[in-house]
């Protein structure tokens, strides 16, 4: 008995060929990567593999020799239309929904129409089958599979496989031409005429695709599909075979009978807003990366460092996120220091600093650490790794790696260390004071056994004068509920064989602090009272009620009104000036007719840094003194304010509870 291969068997065979190449591409994408959507359209050659062609798989190739002028090759096309998706990095599924024709001629075959089951023709021609088609493939990448995941590669070899469905009209069949021996021409004879009715059956397309990947996301390809049929109607013939003992067989072996293919050039257009790291790796260079102090130095036996980047503008991807871990390489090994990760301005994670793809920006991160002796001769190195957010942020460049498709910039050195300062015994150096309200606190450097303080406010302590605090063993002391005037600090070292000298800090001057007698505050980028916000507003009713008991006859009122310094400086200036008049407007129609009989002198201040920093010293903030130092160490009113805003997008409480209590118009009463 004979054994036919059907289409069901065959889509086994498909399958099972298919699932080790799919577990294998699935076992092995441990990695994030970048899943898009894509449509896409190619056109090309439609070629004829049924009975009614003189070729089988190759088109070209026909009687053991290659034929480049077939004219049923060159008069048959398709064209197609899809939707797809990238599901991982190595498999796809698409939709293909497309239109095309068939015709060919067979020679020296014997074939008989379908459903005639004892006449037999040869030399026959397919008029033109027209068709509709619509599949659903899954794809594989064999680059990314076997080369490695790389979402930017140039070029890709990408096999699929489906199952769809065809509509047809079958076309006409006709014998050949029979060549005269007397005027050598000849004419074809009807023998079935085409198809009036659509007839429809299912499809199984397998091919493959070259592509090429032009832009980040615009590919071409080429395309070589062949598709079986579910039955052997396409040409309305079926191939003949007589055996040696003269039995007639009908050929059914529908996959190679009931066969056709299309040779086709495309376009794709991905919907994956990619993003270009390896673009802002290749330029990794264009981050400068400082440090300061550089050469790196110990005192007291820690070694203190800020570490600057600094961020061109139209870098930054705006879907990326940049590792840098520095690390310190010392002759014993390296030290590793914490990571520092930027985002782009499209990344909803959180990172230490948000970069803009437009403006860029310089940001500062501070380390310290415990002095060891092997960091002399040391260097500071970074290598920054670039990965596109793909919904987490990776703290460590061992979780990049492990969890997510990265490129890196290159190591670089950074700077020198570490340089360790060896002070005279009893010498005192950088004696450094600080006042806040009733205290006064002194810190140096040296390496005595204990140190006198002085605190004078008359002048230099004579050589043998009584310390105000002898004997102090440590390199900090507050001195605290000391009267408003002007001091001087002075410090002496005390060694096992010697006593230094009076080294004096600078001067000081506690002054009494100056309390508004009331404070009308405002909302963001606004100047109007009582405001719009809640909390605006009941901080606004205590102005109007102390305001309502100070009213008495010839008050001079003093107002500086002050503007949150996240904004532009000028526009903050305008700002402050804008409020001020503000409270100045809101006085006078609280005191109506007695308003004529006060003075008011209004100024705006601009962006108030001072009070931002004080306000940040006195809270909560987990970094509270990282934020004060990136601050103080920004340099320039730009600097500053890019630094803000960065800072803001990393906490938010500074938003909540430090901005708001800046944009203020105090009054005071002279």
């Amino acid at each position: 008995m004979k054994k036919h291969l059907t289409f069901s068997k065959l889509l086994m065979i498909v399958v099972m060929a298919i699932l080790p190449l799919s577990f294998y591409a699935q076992k092995n994408q441990s990695q994030p990567v970048e899943r898009y959507f894509y449509i896409f359209a190619e056109g090309g050659l439609s070629i004829n593999h049924t009975d009614l062609a003189n070729y089988g798989f190759v088109p070209f190739y026909q009687d053991g020799k290659f034929v480049f002028n077939d004219g049923y090759v060159f008069k048959n096309f398709d064209g197609q239309l899809g939707l797809g998706y990238q599901m991982g990095k190595v498999m796809g599924l698409n939709a293909k929904f497309g239109t095309g024709t068939l015709s060919g001629e067979k020679h020296a075959q014997l074939l008989t129409p379908n459903g005639d089951a004892t006449n037999d023709y040869c030399n026959l021609m397919l008029d033109k089958t027209t068709f509709m088609e619509a599949n659903l493939n899954l794809t594989f990448n064999l680059s990314n599979l076997f080369f490695g995941y790389n979402p930017r590669r140039v070029f890709n070899f990408i096999p699929h496989v489906g199952i769809g469905g065809i509509r047809y009209h079958a076309g006409a069949v006709n014998h050949l031409p029979t060549i005269s021996s007397t005027t050598g021409g000849g004419t074809t004879t009807p023998l079935l005429a085409a198809k009036t009715d659509p007839e429809l059956t299912f499809t199984v397309p397998v091919g493959a695709e070259l592509n090429f990947n032009v832009a980040k996301k615009l590919d071409i390809f080429v395309d070589y599909t062949f598709t079986w049929a579910g039955n052997d109607k396409l040409d309305q013939v079926e191939k003949v075979f007589y055996k040696a003992d003269g039995t007639r067989v009908i050929d059914d072996i529908q996959v190679i009978n009931d066969m056709y293919s299309s040779l086709n050039l495309g376009l794709r257009f991905k919907f994956n807003n990619p993003c270009d790291i390896e673009k802002m790796a290749r330029n990794a260079n264009q981050i400068t990366m400082t440090t300061q102090p550089d050469p790196l130095e110990e005192k007291d036996g820690k070694v203190c460092f800020d570490v600057i980047f600094d961020v061109p503008a139209n870098y930054f991807q705006k879907g990326a996120v940049m590792n840098i871990t520095p690390t310190v390489n010392t002759k014993n090994g390296t030290i590793e220091l914490d990571p520092v990760t930027f985002v782009g301005e499209k990344v909803s994670g959180k990172g230490d600093f948000t970069v803009s793809y437009s403006k860029g920006g310089q940001f500062t991160k501070h380390y310290c650490m415990d002095y060891k002796p092997e960091m002399e001769n040391s260097t500071v190195t970074a290598n920054p790794m670039f990965y596109v957010y793909n919904g987490t942020i990776y703290p460590t460049q061992e979780e990049i790696i492990k969890n997510a498709y990265y490129t890196q910039g290159g190591e670089r050195k950074i700077a020198d260390g570490v340089i360790r300062e060896e002070l005279p015994p009893c010498e005192v150096k950088n004696i450094r004071t600080s006042v806040s309200e009733n205290t006064i606190t002194v810190s140096w450097e040296g390496n005595a056994a204990s140190y006198d303080l002085y605190l004078s406010n008359t002048g230099a302590p004579a050589a043998n004068a009584v310390p105000t605090v002898p004997g102090f063993k440590g390199k900090s002391y507050t001195f605290n509920d000391v009267e408003y005037g002007k001091y001087s600090v002075y410090v002496k070292a005390n060694c096992e064989e010697n006593v230094g000298d009076w080294q004096q800090g600078k001067d000081i001057e506690l002054v009494a602090p100056r309390v508004p007698a009331f404070v009308y505050y405002f909302d963001k980028d606004k100047a109007n009272i009582p405001g719009n916000g809640k909390a605006v507003r009941d901080r606004n009713k205590a102005a109007k009620k102390a305001l309502a008991e100070l009213q008495a006859e010839g008050k001079n009122f003093t107002i500086e009104a002050w503007a949150s310094p996240e904004g532009e400086l000028d526009h903050n200036n305008g700002l402050a000036d804008d409020r001020a008049n503000a409270a100045v407007k809101e006085m006078k129609n609280q005191l109506k007719k007695d308003a004529a009989n006060h003075q008011y002198n209004a100024k705006g201040y601009g962006p108030d840094w001072d009070k931002f920093i004080e306000l940040v010293q006195n809270s909560n903030l987990k970094d509270k003194d990282q934020i004060i130092r990136v601050i103080n160490n920004a340099g320039s009113q730009a600097r500053k304010e890019q630094e803000i805003k960065n800072m803001i997008n990393i906490y938010p409480e500074l938003e909540k509870d430090i901005l708001p209590l800046i944009r203020r118009a105090e009054v005071y009463v002279d």
